[in-house]
């Protein structure tokens, strides 16, 4: 099978997501590696999560303090993590950064007002990142993914989100960047 990425770090991901893409990552002849690993090889792809969930609650009985505490943490970690990435592969020469956010930043979500705005600005940054990057041949796409889904619809399993990581870190697509891939069972039927 050929090889996706020569190196990978993964970064911020649930674990059963991270043990997966690794496994799908080095099935496929990448080495996977953790941030704190300074004796490899520069990096050709970096994935980010951003799916830390967020306390749950009614927007009117939300403490203004406290949600904008939460959002700022969560994206401040996610602009530090994406900027090192970013810079990083721009002076390489380039590669890839994949986010996995929230799939209620797509589409919202009562009593997940944190979730979906963290999700809707993880958007934002990886359309906005692809623009920046892609002319020093960075490509950054998103994989937005969901909870539980309801109503009979079929839960993505972390195998399914690792698959979908390969896919957007895959350097045989230079021109796909810039996207918003689902993997929420079918919930979530919106582009971003």
């Amino acid at each position: 099978m050929q090889s996706l990425s020569h190196h990978a770090v993964l970064v911020g991901l649930p674990a059963e997501v991270g043990r997966a893409a690794t496994q799908v990552l080095s099935a496929r002849g990448g080495r996977v590696t953790s941030p704190a690993d300074v004796d490899v090889p520069a990096p050709d792809l970096f994935v980010i999560g951003t799916t830390e969930p967020g306390p749950a609650a009614d927007f009117a009985d939300t403490d203004p303090v406290n949600w904008w505490a939460a959002v700022e943490r969560r994206l401040s970690a996610l602009f530090a993590l994406a900027q090192a990435a970013g810079r990083d592969l721009a002076a390489a020469g380039g590669g890839r950064i994949v986010l996995v956010l929230d799939a209620r930043g797509l589409a919202g979500e009562a009593g997940a007002t944190v979730d979906a705005t963290v999700g809707s600005a993880a958007i934002a940054l990886t359309k906005s990142l692809a623009r920046e990057l892609g002319p020093v041949g960075v490509a950054v796409n998103a994989v937005a993914v969901s909870a539980s889904p309801q109503g009979g619809f079929t839960e993505p399993t972390p195998h399914h989100v690792a698959q979908t990581i390969a896919f957007l870190g895959d350097p045989d697509l230079p021109s796909l960047t810039g996207q918003i891939v689902p993997c929420t069972g079918g919930t979530v039927r919106t582009r971003a």
